[in-house]
């Protein structure tokens, strides 16, 4: 008898916590979207269940084809952006007309944090290398956020240390790796959930930061080591192998 009223009792506490993770701002939250999978891959996924059903409620999904900006270098901050399928190039205005590609992101990326919490102009160009869907969530909601729950500061500055840490490390691989290192590791990360890399020759010679001659020698070194195929407008990976064993060369 007792343990069938510990066991209800239980059950009980168990409704409690499944009903408490839909309320923020003390109430309960009605428009939760179904946000897979950024649920389950990147920054959002790390953050606690009632966390993510704010944000389910506050964004909303937004497609965009190849080639289409997000936003550009100088525009006002209108808020943070994750990558739910395709791909997104980040490119900077550096000196020249035409920008520098910095990053390559795939799925579970989020950008947008640090022109939004610092209330500055965008410092990127964010654009979707191929057809994209991504989640936005918009600068009042998050302001909301945290107006009246400031310890979720927290977790946007755990977003912002994901993305400087992905930009230390691009840096330095760019001073210290070979050009097949850094296509090895490039490659890697675009074919890691197909085998396939969604890019061109000459974008992926931009992103390395090096000609298409340069690139071309290096893609036909791994090709005739059986470490990848090359195709239209894309880069299969054959064995992954090979360009682990390269990925670390100086």
């Amino acid at each position: 008898m007792l343990a069938l009223e510990c066991t209800k009792l239980a059950s009980k506490k168990s409704l409690g916590r499944m009903v408490d993770s839909k309320q923020f701002f003390g109430r309960y939250l009605t428009n939760i979207a179904d946000i897979a999978p950024l649920d389950q891959v990147g920054w959002l996924a790390g953050q606690p269940k009632g966390f993510q059903d704010w944000a389910a409620e506050a964004g909303r999904w937004r497609r965009y084809g190849a080639g289409q900006f997000v936003y550009h270098a100088g525009d006002i901050a209108d808020g943070l952006y994750g990558l739910a399928s395709g791909s997104l190039e980040i490119t900077f205005p550096l000196a020249a007309e035409e920008p520098v590609s910095i990053y390559r992101a795939e799925i579970g990326f989020w950008i947008g944090d640090a022109a939004e919490l610092a209330e500055i102009p965008r410092m990127v160009s964010l654009v979707a290398a191929t057809e994209s869907q991504l989640f936005h969530l918009p600068s009042r909601a998050i302001q909301q956020l945290l107006s009246i729950h400031p310890e979720h500061w927290r977790a946007f500055y755990r977003l912002s240390a994901l993305n400087s840490r992905t930009a230390i490390m691009l840096l330095s691989e760019a001073l210290s790796l070979t050009v097949r290192a850094r296509v090895s590791r490039r490659l890697l990360q675009l074919a890691e959930r197909s085998q396939e890399a969604p890019i061109t020759q000459d974008d992926m010679a931009k992103l390395v930061g090096v000609t298409r001659g340069t690139l071309r020698r290096c893609l036909d070194d791994l090709a005739a080591r059986g470490g990848i195929e090359m195709h239209y407008r894309k880069l299969r990976v054959l064995d992954p192998n090979v360009l682990i064993a390269f990925q670390d060369e100086q």
